[in-house]
Parts: C-alpha cells; sequence; structure tokens
C-alpha cells in the first residue's frame, strides 16, 4: 500500500515542481531595488530628453554602460535643482568627493561574457536617440520613475534575440557568451 501512494506522489511531486519553474516569471523580472538616490529616468530621459549615452558614457564602446559620475550628474545640478532633496544629496556626495552607492539592477550570471558595445553598436541608427536601441533590453526608461527589470535577461531570452538578428552578425555558439 504504500508503494501505491509514492507511485502517485512522486510523479505528482515532479510535475508539479516543473510547471512552477516553467510557468512562474523570472525573480528578475519587476527588481526595483531602493537606490541612494531616488533619480527619475522619466524625468531626466524622458521630460528632458537627455539621450542614454549622455550619462553612460561606455555604452557604445565598452562591456558595461556605466554608472554616471558625478561629474556628469554636476554638469547641470551645480546650477539646478537646489532645494530639491534628492539633488541636494547629489551636492552632499560631491562635497564628500564619494560617489552614491548604486545598487545594480540588471545582473548577469558570472559565467555570462556580456558587452553592451557590440549591442548598441548593431541597432543604434545614425541620428536615432539612443533610448531606442537601450529599450530592446531595458524597457522604456524614459516612462519609468524608478528603474526596473523588465526583460528576464536569461539564456533562452537571449538566445532568441541572437536568432532574430542572425542578420546584424548575432552568434549562436556558445563561446559568444560563455567563459
Amino acid at each position: 500500500m504504500k508503494k501505491d501512494w509514492l507511485k502517485v506522489a512522486i510523479p505528482l511531486t515532479i510535475f508539479f515542481v516543473i510547471s512552477w519553474l516553467v510557468l512562474s516569471p523570472p525573480k528578475q523580472i519587476g527588481y526595483a531595488p531602493k537606490q541612494p538616490i531616488d533619480y527619475s529616468h522619466k524625468l531626466h530621459a524622458g521630460d528632458y530628453g537627455i539621450d542614454c549615452q549622455y550619462c553612460h558614457t561606455g555604452v557604445s564602446i565598452g562591456q558595461k554602460a556605466g554608472v554616471p559620475s558625478l561629474n556628469i550628474c554636476m554638469n547641470c545640478h551645480v546650477s539646478v535643482g537646489y532645494g530639491n532633496e534628492e539633488v541636494e544629496k547629489i551636492h552632499d556626495h560631491w562635497r564628500k568627493n564619494k560617489s552614491p552607492e548604486w545598487v545594480r539592477i540588471h545582473n548577469l550570471p558570472d559565467h555570462v561574457k556580456f558587452s553592451h558595445a557590440p549591442h548598441i553598436n548593431a541597432f543604434l541608427k545614425p541620428g536615432e536617440p539612443s533610448e531606442n536601441t537601450c529599450q530592446l533590453c531595458h524597457g522604456d526608461i524614459a516612462k519609468m520613475e524608478v528603474v526596473s527589470q523588465v526583460e528576464s535577461l536569461n539564456m533562452g531570452w537571449c538566445v532568441n534575440c541572437h536568432r532574430d538578428n542572425a542578420d546584424k552578425g548575432a552568434d549562436i555558439s556558445c563561446s559568444t557568451c560563455h567563459y
């Protein structure tokens, strides 16, 4: 009798675990950690139309988009935003010569090699704002008050994009993305 129960319980448990793994959304989607300064991409990239590459200077030439330096923030905030609590936090960091400790939102596993440069350069059309290219992976940042991860950025998602963009030189061999 005990063995009959296990014959049903084990396959049923395996079925539910696999269903949960397949059907549940990746835990990264919606990830929007609290940042040291409440920075609004909606205000800066959306309302003011500041291009992504103005702040994320290394995105078209390097591996990482890079977190903007305080120098970039202070290009404007040396003269605008006084009295705003969040801008005052920037000024405080500036006076202390200490960058805010931003929390990374879009993380990839350590075994994945990824460079923004080939992706930006493959999709960015001359004269077009980089926002259109960034949206492919990061969503419509210019409408986000608080940035959150909108795509899983998992292997299947990336492989599908590479397959769909083979005409742009995207390769699907393992060594393209894995060390």
